[in-house]
């Protein structure tokens, strides 16, 4: 019986002493994100396509005020018919405006993630890579809010810019 529990103590020891030995590391994923040079070309060329649509929707909404304006100014010639066409004109350029404007806010999230997705592919082989290189059983991403505590574990920014190479 006490071969058993001083087997069992051991073990437990072991144990102990194994996740004790475990290295813990942290990095802010979203400070090191801003210094990839991908991500200001990324910014960069969703800033210009926003701006694309931006001045599509611009025009639409010009050509929408002009109707307008003209409709206002002529309703007392026009026929009740031709008021009607144009009011129904007016209310199908409001509607494609706004259905223009939701599209446009899709299709600049899908840009967007299509970016992204290269850029925290590289970041996660670089964490990776260092983990790996290092011996860390765990490196957690305190940008996230994963850590609120990181007194002892080590920060790999350093590390994790060099296998990137960002200085």
């Amino acid at each position: 019986m006490k071969k058993v529990l001083l087997a069992i103590a051991l073990t437990l020891g072991l144990a102990g002493t194994a996740t004790a030995q475990q290295k813990v590391g942290h990095i802010n994923i979203q400070e090191l994100l801003a210094m990839m040079p991908e991500q200001k070309s990324a910014d960069d060329e969703i800033q210009k396509y926003a701006q694309q649509l931006e001045n599509d929707l611009t025009e639409m909404q010009t050509e929408y005020q002009t109707k307008l304006q003209n409709a206002q100014a002529n309703q007392a010639n026009w026929t009740q018919l031709q008021l009607q066409t144009k009011s129904e004109e007016l209310q199908s350029l409001q509607q494609r405006i706004i259905e223009y404007q939701q599209s446009a806010q899709q299709d600049i999230q899908r840009k967007q993630y299509d970016l992204q997705v290269p850029i925290i592919e590289k970041i996660q082989n670089a964490v990776n890579s260092v983990g790996k290189e290092n011996g860390f059983a765990y490196i957690f991403d305190v940008s996230q809010g994963s850590v609120i505590y990181t007194e002892g574990g080590e920060d790999v920014m350093a590390l994790v810019k060099a296998e990137l190479g960002i200085k």
